[in-house]
């Protein structure tokens, strides 16, 4: 069922799916350290300990702003990546791994991690640092379309997700929504939704546009199929 989409209401369906994973330790090849530059490698792994192939890992700094592309790198079949770092980037590092094509979000967002992650510290008498990330838990799957009620026009909506227990701990997605999407959503957790576009009224779950009516967005609860209507 499409969602609809218009200045007083929007209809939805929606498709959940919930799972958790988690990894153990794997080997990684034998590499060697630019002497020019530091290094992060390691190993990202599944819950039974297989390697997990193409995701991707970010070192993000933490405690100073970088006016460039966050250092990342895609995994081997083997589960092995490795990142090289500038000199001038040593520091403490934020390194974390995503494969959303299996569910597995971007914990690099504050939303999804709750700041829980590993960090590792390069100097320049500790230039490298090998890890082993573990993937998990899965997120939940929030799937579905948006078109326009009258023409049925597909549209291209702004979401946002807030915990319900921590308000300011949000996510805002626009630009990347598409009228047919998949958001992930952290699992076992209550979520605040809205959808909203420039000419037509916010809408908040279950279906309203009145932000007082909205409800809370439970995955556990709402089990695996959920019709919203406006």
């Amino acid at each position: 069922m499409p969602m609809i989409w218009s200045k007083s209401a929007i209809s939805a369906t929606v498709t959940l799916v919930l799972g958790l994973s988690a990894g153990r330790q794997s080997e990684k090849p034998v590499v060697q350290t630019n002497v020019e530059m530091g290094l992060i490698d390691g190993t990202v792994v599944y819950e039974d300990g297989r390697p997990t192939k193409s995701a991707i890992v970010y070192a993000s700094p933490l405690g100073r702003p970088i006016a460039a592309i966050i250092p990342q790198a895609e995994t081997d079949e083997t589960g092995y990546f490795r990142i090289d770092i500038p000199i001038s980037w040593f520091g403490k590092f934020a390194v974390v791994a995503k494969k959303e094509d299996e569910d597995y979000p971007d914990m690099s967002q504050q939303f999804y991690s709750e700041g829980k992650f590993k960090t590792i510290t390069l100097t320049s008498g500790h230039p490298a640092e090998t890890i082993i990330i573990r993937l998990g838990p899965k997120a939940g799957v929030l799937v579905g379309t948006v078109a326009e009620v009258v023409s049925n026009t597909p549209l291209s909506p702004c979401v946002e997700f807030r915990r319900a227990s921590e308000p300011n701990n949000f996510l805002r997605v626009s630009g990347s929504v598409k009228p047919q999407y998949k958001l992930l959503i952290p699992p076992d957790t209550d979520i605040l939704v809205n959808i909203s576009l420039d000419g037509y009224k916010t809408w908040y779950y279950p279906g309203r546009i009145d932000h007082a009516a909205a409800r809370l967005y439970d995955l556990d609860r709402e089990r695996k199929k959920l019709w919203i209507f406006g």
